[in-house]
């Protein structure tokens, strides 16, 4: 059960987190909307104000949930280490400590605070990211019903090459696409199916997935296809339309569908068990998949590690405590990049080099817990 002196200490934990981020989300929305003001412009051909004004906080409302993504774990660690200091600083820390509560037990509340946040951005990323994902994946000076511009991409699986003039993430379709068939997988003769409009249907004839052509070119009878190509490249279900079997969905066609950070965790699993996507982004994207999974417990371990640095049991300054815990940090976190870096050119595997960092902070953290005061 929480007691008044707990509720304090959450409260000013969440005080200091919010500031904190919206510290940086002011900073970011300074810096970015300066720099691209002319395509936020776009919006207004008129020059009325509103839509700017409308276009701008859509964007940035969008952008505050990447942000939380981006910066909220190093922000949960450093919202822990600035309480710490303003509590031995105004002398609130040492009564408690002498009335024999044991310092542990006193940041059990910034535990807890640092579990929330852990868990608000948890949610965050499994919920609310992949909502506003083609709002942030669209140009600023476009809206979203406009298409986003695509990045053709090679089915691994079926060695057909997609590719579209725009393809529309939350309608799931392709505008002007264009499928080309390899020889001698699917077709006898190299030939490219173009069709006006193209629709993703995630459960299609036989229970496959693919893409439904529409406003076809060349006609579905004039294809020379093989005997895997009939397997491949199906009827549709209503007269003149095709079904494309393939893994490609639409997110993976747009120009960043291949930062991880817009997907939830299922999503990321699908993808990395996807057989229609490359070695290297399958690699890729299960190093994601580690690192999205031991990030709540590498910043627990963190928060745990920071408490005997913070307040040690032999000081010789606030000020100079500040400095070895912030040092320990920045290279535990270099230490973490350094290891996803490695792995990123499999050098390390994706599960070592995810866990590596939490093994060392958890060993760090027990081995440093006798220097604290209590």
């Amino acid at each position: 059960m929480l007691t008044t002196f707990d509720r304090y200490l959450l409260k000013r934990y969440f005080h200091t987190f919010g500031v904190c981020f919206v510290a940086a989300l002011g900073v970011f929305f300074v810096f970015d909307a300066f720099t691209n003001a002319d395509e936020f412009l776009k919006a207004s051909p008129d020059g009325t104000i509103w839509p700017v004004v409308r276009r701008m906080t859509v964007y940035y409302c969008c952008q505050s949930s990447l942000l939380l993504s981006l910066v909220g774990h190093i922000l949960c660690v450093l919202a822990v280490m600035v309480v710490l200091v303003i509590l031995q600083r105004s002398g609130e820390l040492h009564p408690v400590l002498a009335a024999g509560v044991p310092l542990y037990r006193a940041v059990v509340p910034l535990v807890v605070g640092a579990l929330l946040v852990n868990l608000t951005i948890m949610v965050n990323q499994e919920c609310v990211l992949p909502m506003v994902a083609p709002v942030l994946q669209t140009p600023r000076g476009r809206e979203v019903e406009q298409g986003i511009d695509v990045r053709p991409s090679l089915d691994f699986a079926t060695h057909i090459l997609v590719s579209a003039r725009r393809v529309f993430p939350r309608a799931k379709t392709l505008e002007h696409a264009e499928f080309v068939l390899p020889v001698p997988d699917v077709v006898t003769r190299l030939t490219t199916l173009k069709a006006q409009r193209a629709k993703y249907v995630s459960r299609g004839p036989a229970n496959l997935s693919g893409w439904l052509l529409l406003g076809l070119d060349p006609r579905p009878g004039q294809l020379p296809l093989s005997d895997t190509g009939r397997r491949v490249v199906r009827r549709g279900t209503r007269p003149g339309t095709l079904f494309v079997v393939s893994g490609v969905t639409p997110d993976q066609l747009s120009e960043k569908a291949g930062n991880a950070r817009y997907l939830s965790t299922p999503d990321l699993l699908r993808r990395v068990r996807n057989p229609s996507q490359a070695t290297r982004s399958a690699h890729e994207q299960a190093l994601a998949l580690h690192a999205r999974l031991t990030r709540p417990l590498l910043n627990i371990a963190a928060v745990f590690l920071t408490v005997p640095f913070l307040v040690r049991r032999e000081s010789r300054g606030l000020v100079a405590n500040l400095a070895v815990a912030g040092a320990v940090m920045v290279v535990l976190l270099g230490g973490g990049e350094a290891c996803m870096y490695l792995a990123s050119f499999q050098v390390m595997s994706p599960d070592l080099a995810a866990w590596s960092p939490v093994v060392t902070s958890g060993m760090l953290a027990t081995w440093c817990a006798r220097h604290a005061e209590t």
